[in-house]
């Protein structure tokens, strides 16, 4: 099941060059990164203000962005980025907590299993391709932790 999450509040600044791919890649993933905020977070507002500043940083950068490797998963590192900074603003230090996932394989978790995408949407999200997200929800599947489970998302 999906969560219902209200877009950001403020528009991102759009890039002067460039600005249809922007706005293109703005449309296809905002929504998701609202869902993967509020999932990580735990709170819509502050969540919608996290990828307010993923979109401002990646306006910022968006002609290099678009000379990277891969698109998806340089912009995956910029929402990341956000994400745990909100939450160390707002003080919820949970977001680093140790996990004995990688941090692929803790995404790939919380995209497909807890929001539902499916494995090619998971794997475009991220952006790697499906064997490496079926690998990473194996290898987590597998994986045996000590102490206790993880918390993928709030307490």
């Amino acid at each position: 099941m999906r969560l219902e999450i209200q877009a950001a509040p403020a528009r991102a600044r759009v890039p002067a060059d460039h600005f249809l791919e922007y706005e293109a890649f703005r449309q296809l993933y905002e929504r998701p990164y609202l869902e993967y905020a509020r999932l990580r977070i735990g709170d819509a507002e502050r969540a919608a203000h996290a990828v307010a500043q993923a979109f401002n940083a990646l306006s910022s950068g968006w002609a290099g962005m678009l000379r990277s490797a891969s698109l998806a998963a340089a912009a995956w590192t910029v929402l990341d980025t956000a994400v745990v900074s909100i939450s160390d603003e707002y003080g919820s230090s949970w977001t680093r907590r140790s996990c004995h996932l990688t941090a692929g394989q803790a995404d790939a978790v919380r995209l497909h299993h807890y929001l539902g995408f499916t494995v090619p949407e998971t794997a475009a999200l991220l952006g790697v391709d499906d064997h490496t997200v079926d690998a990473a929800l194996g290898s987590a599947a597998r994986a045996v932790c000590p102490a206790r489970r993880c918390r993928l998302g709030p307490a």
